[in-house]
């Protein structure tokens, strides 16, 4: 006997808006917010290392304060809200050029 999963269609799961942990990155260092950018553009651990000329250690220590102060419980999570943060901002910059 063959039974059927129910699959939820996308268009029954909220779509996460990430709106608190957005809040929260104000809340960030500055080298944790530059790693916050490099998170959101799909960067590694050993490429933001170089970029950034510290140990892989370092940037280690710069991702789990960044899931801890914006509260979230991965990596992926953090470069989620960090794509939303940068679409945000640059939604934000477009709309006051066009309004300057």
């Amino acid at each position: 006997m063959v039974t059927r999963l129910s699959v939820m269609s996308t268009m029954d799961l909220p779509e996460p808006t990430w709106s608190r942990e957005l809040r929260r990155v104000r809340l960030l260092s500055a080298r944790e917010a530059e790693t916050f950018a490099l998170l959101g553009a799909g960067w590694s651990n050993r490429s933001i290392s170089v970029r950034m000329q510290v140990t892989e250690r370092t940037v280690k220590a710069h991702v789990a304060r960044i899931l801890e102060k914006l509260q979230v419980e991965s990596r992926l999570q953090a470069g989620l809200v960090a794509l939303s943060y940068r679409h945000l901002n640059e939604s934000t910059v477009s709309s006051e050029k066009k309004a300057g």
